[in-house]
């Protein structure tokens, strides 16, 4: 009997466990209206160091076809808050941005802010392009570039930086 009674509560304590202990998604495939798809991952430090995860990030964007950047963001962060808001509202220019980008998200307050030799910054969210293998090429941008954090104001400007390069 008492077989039959925990076999009866094991579904309820699976699915208990599943809604209060909900799996993470750390990367999502969005579509946007123009059917151009982009990429965004957010990197752990329990799953190795930066570069390691950023080298294998790499090839997964160069499988997709998708240009490769890094942003360091945080969730207290009025300007990474707007711009991840933008995304998920659907808002037209800010997908416009994104559009074949396969964007990695670190958190500094996981991260820390900055390895000293690859990426030194003091503002975030800051975003650096990296090259195929996953090293930064250089060309950075933060959330200073466009003042109001709008998508009418951030928009334009991460369209640039993400498709001039």
């Amino acid at each position: 009997m008492q077989k039959k009674f925990l076999f009866a509560l094991l579904p309820i304590f699976l699915l208990a466990c599943n809604f209060l202990f909900p799996p993470e998604q750390s990367q999502g495939t969005f579509q946007t209206p123009s059917t151009e798809k982009y990429v965004i991952s957010r990197i752990h430090t329990d799953n190795g160091d930066l570069m390691t995860q950023l080298a294998s990030e790499a090839a997964k964007a160069k499988a997709l076809g998708l240009s490769l950047f890094i942003e360091f963001d945080a969730s207290w962060c009025p300007s990474c808050v707007a711009v991840t808001e933008s995304i998920e509202a659907g808002d037209a220019s800010t997908l416009q941005a994104f559009a074949g980008v396969y964007l990695i998200r670190a958190d500094v307050d996981e991260w820390g802010w900055g390895d000293g030799r690859n990426f030194d910054f003091n503002a975030i969210p800051i975003y650096y392009q990296l090259d195929e293998s996953g090293n930064p090429t250089g060309a950075m941008i933060d959330g200073g570039a466009w003042g109001e954090d709008i998508p009418e104001n951030f928009g334009p400007v991460l369209n640039e930086f993400f498709h001039t390069r």
